[in-house]
Protein backbone atom coordinates (compact mmCIF):
# COMPACT_ATOMS: atom_id res chain seq x y z
CA UNK A 1 0.00 0.00 0.00
CA UNK A 2 1.37 3.19 -0.95
CA UNK A 3 1.72 5.72 1.78
CA UNK A 4 0.49 9.23 1.22
CA UNK A 5 2.92 12.08 0.79
CA UNK A 6 2.38 13.22 4.26
CA UNK A 7 3.63 9.98 5.55
CA UNK A 8 6.61 9.90 3.23
CA UNK A 9 7.58 13.48 3.95
CA UNK A 10 6.96 14.62 7.44
CA UNK A 11 5.30 18.08 7.64
CA UNK A 12 6.84 21.07 9.34
CA UNK A 13 5.60 21.88 12.74
CA UNK A 14 2.56 24.14 12.56
CA UNK A 15 1.76 26.95 14.86
CA UNK A 16 -1.41 26.72 16.64
CA UNK A 17 -3.59 29.72 16.02
CA UNK A 18 -6.78 30.22 17.76
CA UNK A 19 -9.34 32.17 15.82
CA UNK A 20 -10.70 35.09 17.73
CA UNK A 21 -14.07 35.13 16.09
CA UNK A 22 -14.64 31.54 15.48
CA UNK A 23 -12.65 30.37 18.41
CA UNK A 24 -11.02 27.93 16.02
CA UNK A 25 -7.38 27.05 15.77
CA UNK A 26 -5.31 27.31 12.57
CA UNK A 27 -1.93 25.89 11.82
CA UNK A 28 0.55 28.16 9.86
CA UNK A 29 3.67 26.74 8.49
CA UNK A 30 6.99 28.26 9.49
CA UNK A 31 7.98 29.19 5.93
CA UNK A 32 4.79 31.10 5.50
CA UNK A 33 5.43 32.98 8.71
CA UNK A 34 8.97 33.80 7.69
CA UNK A 35 7.76 35.05 4.34
CA UNK A 36 5.15 37.21 5.96
CA UNK A 37 7.66 38.65 8.39
CA UNK A 38 10.03 39.34 5.52
CA UNK A 39 7.30 41.15 3.60
CA UNK A 40 6.35 43.05 6.70
CA UNK A 41 9.96 44.14 7.24
CA UNK A 42 10.34 45.22 3.64
CA UNK A 43 7.12 47.17 3.78
CA UNK A 44 8.16 48.84 6.99
CA UNK A 45 11.59 49.72 5.54
CA UNK A 46 10.03 51.09 2.37
CA UNK A 47 7.57 53.16 4.36
CA UNK A 48 10.35 54.53 6.55
CA UNK A 49 12.57 55.32 3.58
CA UNK A 50 9.69 56.97 1.81
CA UNK A 51 8.81 59.02 4.88
CA UNK A 52 12.45 60.04 5.36
CA UNK A 53 12.78 61.02 1.68
CA UNK A 54 9.62 63.07 1.80
CA UNK A 55 10.68 64.80 4.97
CA UNK A 56 14.20 65.35 3.65
CA UNK A 57 12.93 66.72 0.38
CA UNK A 58 10.66 69.20 2.13
CA UNK A 59 13.59 70.45 4.21
CA UNK A 60 15.75 70.88 1.08
CA UNK A 61 12.98 72.79 -0.65
CA UNK A 62 12.56 74.98 2.38
CA UNK A 63 16.26 75.73 2.42
CA UNK A 64 16.24 76.45 -1.29
CA UNK A 65 13.26 78.74 -0.87
CA UNK A 66 14.95 80.45 2.07
CA UNK A 67 18.12 80.95 0.06
CA UNK A 68 16.25 82.40 -2.92
CA UNK A 69 14.31 84.65 -0.57
CA UNK A 70 17.51 85.87 1.04
CA UNK A 71 19.06 86.48 -2.39
CA UNK A 72 15.97 88.36 -3.51
CA UNK A 73 16.11 90.51 -0.40
CA UNK A 74 19.82 91.15 -1.06
CA UNK A 75 19.12 92.20 -4.65
CA UNK A 76 16.28 94.38 -3.51
CA UNK A 77 18.56 96.03 -0.97
CA UNK A 78 21.17 96.47 -3.68
CA UNK A 79 18.62 97.96 -6.05
CA UNK A 80 17.40 100.30 -3.31
CA UNK A 81 20.99 101.37 -2.65
CA UNK A 82 21.55 101.94 -6.37
CA UNK A 83 18.36 103.97 -6.59
CA UNK A 84 19.56 106.07 -3.69
CA UNK A 85 22.88 106.58 -5.52
CA UNK A 86 21.01 107.51 -8.71
CA UNK A 87 18.88 110.01 -6.81
CA UNK A 88 21.97 111.46 -5.21
CA UNK A 89 23.72 111.69 -8.58
CA UNK A 90 20.62 113.20 -10.14
CA UNK A 91 20.49 115.83 -7.40
CA UNK A 92 24.16 116.57 -7.93
CA UNK A 93 23.58 116.74 -11.67
CA UNK A 94 20.79 119.25 -11.18
CA UNK A 95 23.05 121.35 -8.98
CA UNK A 96 25.83 121.08 -11.56
CA UNK A 97 23.36 122.03 -14.28
CA UNK A 98 22.28 125.13 -12.40
CA UNK A 99 25.91 126.09 -11.92
CA UNK A 100 26.72 125.44 -15.58
CA UNK A 101 23.70 127.40 -16.79
CA UNK A 102 24.66 130.33 -14.57
CA UNK A 103 28.24 130.16 -15.83
CA UNK A 104 27.09 129.93 -19.46
CA UNK A 105 24.81 132.92 -18.93
CA UNK A 106 27.70 134.91 -17.48
CA UNK A 107 29.98 133.98 -20.37
CA UNK A 108 27.24 134.83 -22.89
CA UNK A 109 26.88 138.27 -21.31
CA UNK A 110 30.64 138.78 -21.43
CA UNK A 111 30.67 137.72 -25.06
CA UNK A 112 27.87 140.17 -25.90
CA UNK A 113 29.85 142.89 -24.13
CA UNK A 114 32.94 141.79 -26.06
CA UNK A 115 31.09 142.10 -29.36
CA UNK A 116 29.86 145.58 -28.40
CA UNK A 117 33.42 146.62 -27.63
CA UNK A 118 34.60 145.14 -30.92
CA UNK A 119 31.95 147.17 -32.74
CA UNK A 120 33.33 150.30 -31.07
CA UNK A 121 36.88 149.38 -32.05
CA UNK A 122 35.75 148.80 -35.65
CA UNK A 123 33.88 152.12 -35.61
CA UNK A 124 37.01 153.93 -34.43
CA UNK A 125 39.09 152.23 -37.12
CA UNK A 126 36.58 153.02 -39.85
CA UNK A 127 36.39 156.63 -38.69
CA UNK A 128 40.15 156.97 -38.90
CA UNK A 129 40.20 155.36 -42.34
CA UNK A 130 37.42 157.63 -43.57
CA UNK A 131 39.37 160.63 -42.28
CA UNK A 132 42.52 159.39 -44.03
CA UNK A 133 44.38 158.99 -40.75
CA UNK A 134 46.65 155.98 -40.89
CA UNK A 135 47.37 154.15 -37.65
CA UNK A 136 49.22 150.91 -37.03
CA UNK A 137 47.22 148.46 -34.96
CA UNK A 138 48.77 145.96 -32.65
CA UNK A 139 46.64 143.30 -34.24
CA UNK A 140 43.20 143.18 -35.70
CA UNK A 141 40.81 141.62 -33.24
CA UNK A 142 38.24 139.70 -35.16
CA UNK A 143 35.18 138.64 -33.29
CA UNK A 144 34.77 135.49 -35.43
CA UNK A 145 32.02 133.03 -34.81
CA UNK A 146 30.18 133.15 -31.53
CA UNK A 147 31.66 130.85 -28.92
CA UNK A 148 28.39 130.50 -27.09
CA UNK A 149 24.90 130.85 -28.49
CA UNK A 150 22.43 131.86 -25.80
CA UNK A 151 19.65 129.94 -27.54
CA UNK A 152 21.66 126.67 -27.40
CA UNK A 153 20.43 124.42 -24.61
CA UNK A 154 22.97 123.35 -22.03
CA UNK A 155 21.28 120.99 -19.64
CA UNK A 156 21.87 117.74 -17.82
CA UNK A 157 20.39 114.60 -19.31
CA UNK A 158 19.84 111.36 -17.41
CA UNK A 159 22.06 111.55 -14.35
CA UNK A 160 25.12 113.64 -15.12
CA UNK A 161 25.61 113.78 -18.86
CA UNK A 162 25.56 117.30 -20.29
CA UNK A 163 24.65 118.30 -23.78
CA UNK A 164 27.78 119.51 -25.59
CA UNK A 165 28.20 123.29 -25.71
CA UNK A 166 30.16 123.34 -28.92
CA UNK A 167 31.28 120.90 -31.62
CA UNK A 168 32.93 118.53 -29.17
CA UNK A 169 32.90 114.77 -28.77
CA UNK A 170 29.66 113.20 -27.57
CA UNK A 171 29.33 113.04 -23.82
CA UNK A 172 29.23 109.41 -22.60
CA UNK A 173 26.39 108.10 -20.48
CA UNK A 174 27.02 107.60 -16.78
CA UNK A 175 28.74 104.37 -15.74
CA UNK A 176 26.32 101.59 -14.83
CA UNK A 177 26.88 99.81 -11.49
CA UNK A 178 28.53 96.44 -11.87
CA UNK A 179 26.65 93.47 -10.34
CA UNK A 180 28.51 90.92 -8.34
CA UNK A 181 29.98 88.25 -10.53
CA UNK A 182 29.62 90.26 -13.73
CA UNK A 183 33.31 91.08 -13.79
CA UNK A 184 34.11 87.38 -13.81
CA UNK A 185 31.89 86.75 -16.81
CA UNK A 186 33.16 89.76 -18.72
CA UNK A 187 36.78 89.33 -17.82
CA UNK A 188 38.99 89.43 -20.89
CA UNK A 189 42.62 88.70 -21.42
CA UNK A 190 45.06 90.21 -18.97
CA UNK A 191 46.47 93.62 -19.98
CA UNK A 192 49.39 95.39 -18.45
CA UNK A 193 49.31 99.05 -17.40
CA UNK A 194 46.77 101.13 -15.52
CA UNK A 195 43.50 102.18 -17.08
CA UNK A 196 43.13 105.97 -16.91
CA UNK A 197 40.32 107.18 -14.76
CA UNK A 198 37.47 108.52 -16.93
CA UNK A 199 36.73 112.22 -16.78
CA UNK A 200 33.24 113.04 -15.62
CA UNK A 201 30.97 115.03 -18.00
CA UNK A 202 30.60 117.80 -15.44
CA UNK A 203 34.37 118.16 -15.25
CA UNK A 204 34.64 118.33 -19.05
CA UNK A 205 31.96 121.01 -19.17
CA UNK A 206 33.77 122.98 -16.47
CA UNK A 207 37.05 122.72 -18.40
CA UNK A 208 35.33 123.86 -21.63
CA UNK A 209 33.80 126.86 -19.86
CA UNK A 210 37.18 127.69 -18.35
CA UNK A 211 38.74 127.68 -21.82
CA UNK A 212 35.95 129.93 -23.14
CA UNK A 213 36.45 132.29 -20.23
CA UNK A 214 40.17 132.44 -20.92
CA UNK A 215 39.58 133.04 -24.65
CA UNK A 216 37.17 135.89 -23.90
CA UNK A 217 39.69 137.41 -21.50
CA UNK A 218 42.44 137.23 -24.13
CA UNK A 219 40.17 138.84 -26.74
CA UNK A 220 39.29 141.64 -24.33
CA UNK A 221 42.97 142.25 -23.63
CA UNK A 222 43.66 142.33 -27.37
CA UNK A 223 40.90 144.90 -27.88
CA UNK A 224 42.30 147.07 -25.11
CA UNK A 225 45.78 146.74 -26.62
CA UNK A 226 44.43 147.79 -30.01
CA UNK A 227 42.83 150.92 -28.55
CA UNK A 228 45.98 151.83 -26.66
CA UNK A 229 48.05 151.33 -29.79
CA UNK A 230 45.68 153.56 -31.75
CA UNK A 231 45.95 156.15 -28.99
CA UNK A 232 49.76 156.08 -29.15
CA UNK A 233 49.75 156.29 -32.93
CA UNK A 234 47.32 159.21 -32.86
CA UNK A 235 49.50 160.94 -30.30
CA UNK A 236 52.50 160.64 -32.59
CA UNK A 237 50.44 161.84 -35.58
CA UNK A 238 49.15 164.80 -33.59
CA UNK A 239 52.68 165.72 -32.53
CA UNK A 240 53.93 165.48 -36.13
CA UNK A 241 51.08 167.63 -37.45
CA UNK A 242 51.56 170.29 -34.79
CA UNK A 243 55.31 170.43 -35.37
CA UNK A 244 54.84 170.68 -39.13
CA UNK A 245 52.11 173.31 -38.97
CA UNK A 246 54.16 175.30 -36.48
CA UNK A 247 56.63 175.90 -39.33
CA UNK A 248 54.03 178.08 -41.02
CA UNK A 249 53.93 180.51 -38.07
CA UNK A 250 50.13 180.47 -38.11
CA UNK A 251 47.76 180.13 -35.19
CA UNK A 252 46.93 176.51 -35.92
CA UNK A 253 44.41 176.21 -33.07
CA UNK A 254 42.36 179.11 -34.42
CA UNK A 255 42.59 177.88 -37.98
CA UNK A 256 41.79 174.28 -36.98
CA UNK A 257 38.66 175.43 -35.16
CA UNK A 258 37.45 177.14 -38.33
CA UNK A 259 38.20 174.30 -40.72
CA UNK A 260 35.35 172.98 -42.81
CA UNK A 261 33.98 169.48 -42.36
CA UNK A 262 33.65 166.83 -45.01
CA UNK A 263 30.78 167.29 -47.47
CA UNK A 264 27.84 164.97 -48.16
CA UNK A 265 27.54 163.77 -44.55
CA UNK A 266 24.87 164.31 -41.90
CA UNK A 267 22.20 162.71 -39.74
CA UNK A 268 20.69 163.16 -36.28
CA UNK A 269 23.04 163.69 -33.38
CA UNK A 270 23.06 160.66 -31.10
CA UNK A 271 25.77 160.96 -28.45
CA UNK A 272 27.65 157.90 -27.25
CA UNK A 273 27.60 157.50 -23.49
CA UNK A 274 30.90 156.11 -22.28
CA UNK A 275 31.61 155.82 -18.57
CA UNK A 276 35.39 156.08 -18.11
CA UNK A 277 35.04 154.56 -14.63
CA UNK A 278 33.59 151.32 -16.06
CA UNK A 279 37.01 149.90 -16.88
CA UNK A 280 40.29 150.44 -18.74
CA UNK A 281 38.64 149.86 -22.13
CA UNK A 282 36.04 152.56 -21.53
CA UNK A 283 38.65 154.91 -20.05
CA UNK A 284 40.92 154.48 -23.08
CA UNK A 285 38.03 154.93 -25.52
CA UNK A 286 36.86 158.04 -23.64
CA UNK A 287 40.30 159.62 -23.80
CA UNK A 288 40.60 158.62 -27.45
CA UNK A 289 37.61 160.67 -28.62
CA UNK A 290 39.08 164.19 -28.16
CA UNK A 291 42.39 163.06 -29.63
CA UNK A 292 40.67 161.72 -32.75
CA UNK A 293 38.81 165.02 -33.10
CA UNK A 294 42.02 167.03 -32.65
CA UNK A 295 43.98 164.96 -35.18
CA UNK A 296 41.11 165.17 -37.66
CA UNK A 297 40.99 168.98 -37.37
CA UNK A 298 44.75 169.27 -37.74
CA UNK A 299 44.73 167.01 -40.77
CA UNK A 300 41.88 168.93 -42.38
CA UNK A 301 43.83 172.13 -41.75
CA UNK A 302 46.94 170.63 -43.31
CA UNK A 303 44.90 169.64 -46.36
CA UNK A 304 43.51 173.15 -46.69
CA UNK A 305 46.84 174.97 -46.30
CA UNK A 306 49.13 175.45 -49.34
CA UNK A 307 51.79 172.94 -48.29
CA UNK A 308 52.49 171.34 -51.68
CA UNK A 309 55.03 172.47 -54.20
CA UNK A 310 53.83 174.56 -57.15
CA UNK A 311 56.45 172.93 -59.40
CA UNK A 312 57.28 169.28 -59.48
CA UNK A 313 60.82 168.14 -58.81
CA UNK A 314 63.58 169.84 -56.87
CA UNK A 315 63.17 173.49 -55.97
CA UNK A 316 65.55 175.83 -57.77
CA UNK A 317 65.00 179.09 -55.89
CA UNK A 318 66.48 182.13 -57.58
CA UNK A 319 65.18 184.68 -55.05
CA UNK A 320 63.72 184.16 -51.60
CA UNK A 321 61.13 186.01 -49.59
CA UNK A 322 62.02 189.31 -47.83
CA UNK A 323 64.33 192.21 -48.44
CA UNK A 324 66.52 192.04 -51.51
CA UNK A 325 68.22 194.14 -54.18
CA UNK A 326 65.68 194.92 -56.84
CA UNK A 327 66.84 193.40 -60.17
CA UNK A 328 65.78 196.51 -62.10
CA UNK A 329 66.49 199.47 -59.81
CA UNK A 330 69.38 197.86 -57.92
CA UNK A 331 67.92 199.34 -54.76
CA UNK A 332 66.58 197.65 -51.63
CA UNK A 333 63.10 196.27 -52.05
CA UNK A 334 60.66 193.92 -50.41
CA UNK A 335 60.15 190.66 -52.24
CA UNK A 336 56.66 189.40 -51.31
CA UNK A 337 57.18 185.90 -52.56
CA UNK A 338 59.79 183.46 -53.81
CA UNK A 339 61.10 182.98 -57.36
CA UNK A 340 61.44 179.41 -58.64
CA UNK A 341 63.57 179.06 -61.76
CA UNK A 342 62.14 176.76 -64.44
CA UNK A 343 61.92 176.46 -68.18
CA UNK A 344 59.16 178.09 -70.11
CA UNK A 345 56.07 175.90 -70.31
CA UNK A 346 56.72 173.97 -67.12
CA UNK A 347 53.34 173.08 -65.54
CA UNK A 348 52.30 175.19 -62.56
CA UNK A 349 49.99 173.45 -60.10
CA UNK A 350 47.80 174.63 -57.22
CA UNK A 351 49.37 174.02 -53.84
CA UNK A 352 45.98 173.53 -52.12
CA UNK A 353 42.33 173.30 -53.00
CA UNK A 354 40.43 176.55 -53.33
CA UNK A 355 38.59 178.99 -55.55
CA UNK A 356 40.20 181.04 -58.31
CA UNK A 357 39.52 184.72 -57.63
CA UNK A 358 41.90 186.20 -60.22
CA UNK A 359 43.06 184.81 -63.55
CA UNK A 360 44.38 187.66 -65.72
CA UNK A 361 47.29 189.84 -66.62
CA UNK A 362 48.09 192.04 -63.58
CA UNK A 363 50.83 194.71 -64.07
CA UNK A 364 54.20 193.63 -62.75
CA UNK A 365 52.84 190.10 -62.00
CA UNK A 366 52.25 189.52 -65.67
CA UNK A 367 49.88 186.60 -66.18
CA UNK A 368 48.78 185.89 -62.63
CA UNK A 369 46.37 183.47 -60.94
CA UNK A 370 45.22 184.00 -57.36
CA UNK A 371 43.51 181.18 -55.46
CA UNK A 372 41.63 181.72 -52.24
CA UNK A 373 41.84 178.94 -49.65
CA UNK A 374 39.88 178.43 -46.37
CA UNK A 375 40.89 180.40 -43.30
CA UNK A 376 41.75 183.60 -45.19
CA UNK A 377 44.81 182.03 -46.85
CA UNK A 378 45.50 182.74 -50.53
CA UNK A 379 48.25 181.95 -53.04
CA UNK A 380 49.47 183.77 -56.15
CA UNK A 381 51.21 182.36 -59.24
CA UNK A 382 52.78 185.06 -61.45
CA UNK A 383 54.84 185.65 -64.64
CA UNK A 384 53.21 182.65 -66.31
CA UNK A 385 53.25 182.23 -70.04
CA UNK A 386 49.73 180.77 -70.06
CA UNK A 387 46.71 180.79 -67.74
CA UNK A 388 44.71 177.55 -67.76
CA UNK A 389 41.93 178.43 -65.26
CA UNK A 390 39.29 181.11 -65.02
CA UNK A 391 37.97 183.28 -62.20
CA UNK A 392 35.28 181.59 -60.08
CA UNK A 393 36.56 178.12 -60.82
CA UNK A 394 37.10 175.66 -57.98
CA UNK A 395 40.35 173.77 -58.20
CA UNK A 396 41.75 170.84 -56.24
CA UNK A 397 45.22 170.48 -54.83
CA UNK A 398 47.67 169.69 -57.61
CA UNK A 399 45.38 171.03 -60.37
CA UNK A 400 47.09 172.60 -63.39
CA UNK A 401 46.60 176.40 -63.29
CA UNK A 402 49.15 177.65 -65.88
CA UNK A 403 52.66 177.34 -67.29
CA UNK A 404 55.94 178.97 -66.39
CA UNK A 405 56.86 182.06 -68.38
CA UNK A 406 58.45 185.51 -68.11
CA UNK A 407 55.57 187.95 -68.44
CA UNK A 408 55.33 191.19 -66.47
CA UNK A 409 58.26 192.55 -64.51
CA UNK A 410 60.62 189.62 -65.05
CA UNK A 411 64.16 189.06 -66.17
CA UNK A 412 63.70 185.44 -67.31
CA UNK A 413 61.44 182.39 -67.17
CA UNK A 414 60.52 181.60 -63.59
CA UNK A 415 57.50 181.33 -61.28
CA UNK A 416 56.80 183.99 -58.71
CA UNK A 417 54.92 182.25 -55.90
CA UNK A 418 53.26 184.03 -52.95
CA UNK A 419 51.31 182.98 -49.88
CA UNK A 420 49.04 185.43 -48.03
CA UNK A 421 46.74 185.39 -45.02
CA UNK A 422 44.10 188.09 -44.79
CA UNK A 423 46.01 189.99 -47.45
CA UNK A 424 49.37 189.98 -45.60
CA UNK A 425 52.25 188.17 -47.24
CA UNK A 426 54.04 185.25 -45.56
CA UNK A 427 57.23 183.43 -46.43
CA UNK A 428 56.17 180.56 -48.74
CA UNK A 429 59.19 178.48 -47.76
CA UNK A 430 57.59 177.89 -44.35
CA UNK A 431 54.64 176.18 -45.96
CA UNK A 432 56.86 174.14 -48.22
CA UNK A 433 58.95 172.97 -45.27
CA UNK A 434 55.79 171.97 -43.42
CA UNK A 435 54.69 170.09 -46.51
CA UNK A 436 58.02 168.25 -46.65
CA UNK A 437 57.57 167.12 -43.04
CA UNK A 438 54.11 165.80 -43.84
CA UNK A 439 55.13 164.13 -47.08
CA UNK A 440 53.30 160.81 -47.45
CA UNK A 441 50.75 161.60 -44.72
CA UNK A 442 48.42 163.84 -46.74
Amino acid sequence: MTLPDSAAHPRAPALAVTGILSRRSFAIRRSTALLGLTLLGLTTAWSGATTWYILRKDDLAARLINRETSRQYAYEDRIAALRADIDRLASRALLDQDGVEARVGEIAMRQAELESKQALVNAVTETLKASGIGVTQAGKTASGPRLIKPEAATRASSVSSFAPIGPTRPTPAPDMPVLRGAEDRNAGPWQSGEVPEPVSPAQRVAEALEQLDEAIGQTGSSQLGTLRNIDRSLGETQKTLRAALAETGLDTDRLAASTTIAKAVGGPFVPIKIDPAAGPFEATLHSLQPRIAAVSRLRELALQLPLRRPLQGEIDMSSNYGYRVDPFTRGPAMHTGMDLRAETGTPVRATAAGKVVTAEYSGGYGNMVEIEHPGGVSTRYAHMSAILVSAGQNVSAGALVGRVGSTGRSTGPHLHYETRIDGDTLDPIRFLRAGDKLAGQL
